[in-house]
């Protein structure tokens, strides 16, 4: 009864636009007669709510077991194998209420129901909220155990199709939906006009057809026949940046590329990525030509660095070299930075920041003054000692909190003139004629004094050893190898830091003789230096 109601109310209401065309009344009347068709359709169908669901379809599917396999199959409240009702039900929203028997599980899968039932279950109550109640519908065959059956639910609106196409595997289309690869089984479709279409590779079909309330009964088959449509497609290409993946039709197809041939028209493409906005692009094909498509690359997530810096005007640089101005806040895709702050005169600092998606990293970098003049170091060096019988000096020290302990050995380059040597026996025998070579060990205790940025004196008081080695002139005898003078000695290390971890040096000293072996000051008054005495020492130390 439903089912004629509609279609007579839907049929009612192309009468009346007809009627009114040919009457050519006014549009007031228009208004009226479409008003009184759809009071008489919602009234009808509202008085025949009640009886809207029927099933079209129950059997025992022989084959499918489902319900007596591990894993799938349920057992009812007496431990027993239930019976599996697989339900082609055309709208959402449906409920069962098995009765005294009760229902044992439901399961909801793409495109069906899945209704377990106790075995000799006799009958089934359908509910739903827009189509009624369909109550007590009977079984029309035995529910045993352990098996599996379907049941097709007819809501009063349209038939059941089934679609086919001419090549299988074709995607098939319904009017305009993509319902995946065909064959296309037992499709609800409402009353009305309905147009399938069946799309595989470069071939193209197309068939429009009713559903009306005299069709017959069952399952209605459409098949739709195909034919080449090479002339109307093109070649394509999407290329995208970034290596982003690319999306065609809510499908992955490619990532960074992308070929197909597509027929003519205009086309959507989307491109996505990790932690980025999708980003969408449209298109149109062109028939037989190539078709290159630049799509927009995703749109990378960002997030906000505000730094401050003490003192400002630093240069700050992230991954290696690419600037970055701090001036003011600065958005950037989300990921690790590694930041080099520097500014010339401080020390250049290292740090590492996450920013994420829509949050902003702070931070405040205070930048140390570079210390030239260290207050604690290790150092080494070298330099010349310019003094009479002068030469090369190394030297090794350590300052901290600005005490200064340092120790030097200046190895003798110069010789002295010849001393002769006599016998003391009061006959002043010739013996031989030596030269002489002075290197000089000393320790030195100071406290550094930074004058300037870059300047900085070093008062020193220590201890030096003076010891002469000696060579052979004329004769056969060496005389006077080896004798020392101790020394106390009294000077200031002057220090200049042209760059960071470098000192030029100037030592100058004056060493006070404490002692000296009676051969040191034999050879002494017999040549033409002396022990002790004023020297300079100039040269670089490499301080850490």
């Amino acid at each position: 009864m439903l089912l004629h109601t509609t279609y007579i109310g839907y049929q009612l209401v192309k009468f009346a636009e007809l009627w009114v065309s040919r009457q050519q009344e006014n549009e007031y009347d228009m208004k009226k007669l479409h008003a009184l068709a759809i009071f008489l359709v919602l009234a009808t169908l509202s008085s025949w709510a009640q009886d809207n669901i029927k099933v079209s379809r129950f059997s025992l599917l022989e084959n499918d077991l489902t319900a007596n396999t591990h894993g799938t199959q349920k057992l009812d409240q007496n431990g027993e194998k239930a019976a599996l009702i697989k339900i082609q039900a055309p709208e959402q929203g449906f409920t069962f209420n098995g009765g005294s028997l009760g229902i044992v599980a439901r399961e909801d899968h793409d495109g069906e129901i899945w209704l377990y039932v106790p075995r000799r279950a006799k009958r089934l109550t359908i509910q739903h909220k827009d189509y009624g109640v369909l109550r007590d519908y009977y079984y029309p065959v035995t529910v045993d155990g352990g098996r599996t059956y379907e049941m097709y639910l007819d809501i009063g609106i349209g038939r059941y199709v089934t679609v086919t196409s001419e090549i299988a595997g074709a995607t098939i289309y319904i009017d305009g939906a993509n319902c995946g690869e065909g064959p296309l089984n037992h499709k609800y479709l409402n009353y009305g006009r309905h147009t399938a279409r069946a799309v595989k590779d470069r071939y193209e079909g197309e068939k429009v057809f009713m559903i009306t309330t005299e069709d017959a009964p069952g399952i209605r088959l459409e098949n739709v026949e195909m034919r080449d449509m090479s002339d109307h497609f093109g070649d394509v290409t999407i290329n995208v940046a970034n290596n982003a993946d690319i999306y065609f039709e809510d499908r992955k197809v490619g990532t960074g590329s992308f070929k197909t041939q597509l027929r003519e028209g205009t086309y959507t493409v989307e491109t996505r990525k990790a932690d980025c906005d999708s980003a969408k692009t449209s298109f149109t094909v062109m028939p037989q030509q190539q078709n290159v498509v630049e799509a927009n690359p995703p749109t990378p997530h960002t997030g906000w660095l505000r730094i401050f810096t003490r003192p400002g005007n630093v240069m700050a640089t992230y991954n290696g070299d690419k600037a970055i101005d701090l001036s003011e806040t600065v958005s950037v895709p989300i990921g690790t930075y590694q930041m080099q702050f520097a500014r010339r005169g401080y020390v250049t600092q290292n740090h590492e920041y996450l920013v994420k998606h829509n949050r902003t990293t702070t931070d405040t970098i205070t930048l140390e003054r570079i210390k030239y003049i260290k207050p604690q170091a290790f150092y080494f060096g070298a330099g010349y000692a310019a003094r009479k019988l002068g030469g090369i000096t190394a030297l090794v020290g350590a300052t901290y909190r600005n005490f200064d302990l340092q120790a030097s050995y200046t190895f003798g380059m110069a010789s002295s003139d010849e001393v002769p040597w006599y016998t003391t026996d009061g006959t002043d025998t010739y013996l031989s004629s030596c030269s002489y070579k002075r290197s000089t060990f000393a320790v030195k205790l100071g406290y550094q004094f930074e004058l300037t940025e870059r300047l900085g004196l070093i008062p020193q008081l220590g201890y030096a050893i003076e010891r002469l080695s000696g060579k052979v002139k004329n004769g056969t005898n060496l005389y006077g190898d080896g004798v020392n003078a101790g020394c106390l000695s009294l000077g200031a290390k002057l220090l200049f830091a042209p760059i960071q971890r470098l000192y030029i040096f100037a030592n100058p000293e004056f060493l006070v003789v404490l002692n000296k072996d009676d051969d040191y000051k034999r050879i002494t008054e017999n040549s033409d230096f002396s022990a002790g005495g004023f020297g300079v020492t100039m040269g670089a130390i490499f301080n850490f």
